[in-house]
């Protein structure tokens, strides 16, 4: 038969201060933190519900600390949307050149 060691309290408190099962310890927890981790990106990036609407804020800042806020939201709408639009600019350069232009294009969006 083997012999077996009597339980000694003080042994077994002593055990709490030893550096190695802490060690241990900590490495699980960061192991299982890592594929907590991992497994929310995945989540958000799949299939977590996205948001339906579109909200628009406009903030203009007017002389006196004068800060108006405009907000606007839009209901998406499933499918996709078609959005053209032609946009002119001008410009001036530091060596005298100053011209205009203009560009155009379609927006689609999904």
């Amino acid at each position: 038969m083997s012999e077996t060691e009597k339980f000694s309290l003080l042994k077994f408190a002593g055990s709490f201060f030893q550096f190695l099962p802490w060690a241990k310890t900590l490495r699980y927890a960061a192991g299982i933190a890592l594929i907590g981790f991992v497994g929310l990106t995945i989540y958000r990036a799949f299939f977590m519900p996205t948001q339906t609407t579109k909200q628009i804020t406009h903030i203009i800042a007017q002389p006196g600390a004068q800060v108006t806020v405009d907000q606007k939201r839009e209901e998406k709408k499933p499918g996709v949307e078609v959005h053209p639009f032609v946009e002119g600019y001008g410009f001036a350069e530091s060596d005298n050149r100053k011209g205009v232009g203009a560009k155009a294009g379609v927006q689609v969006n999904f």
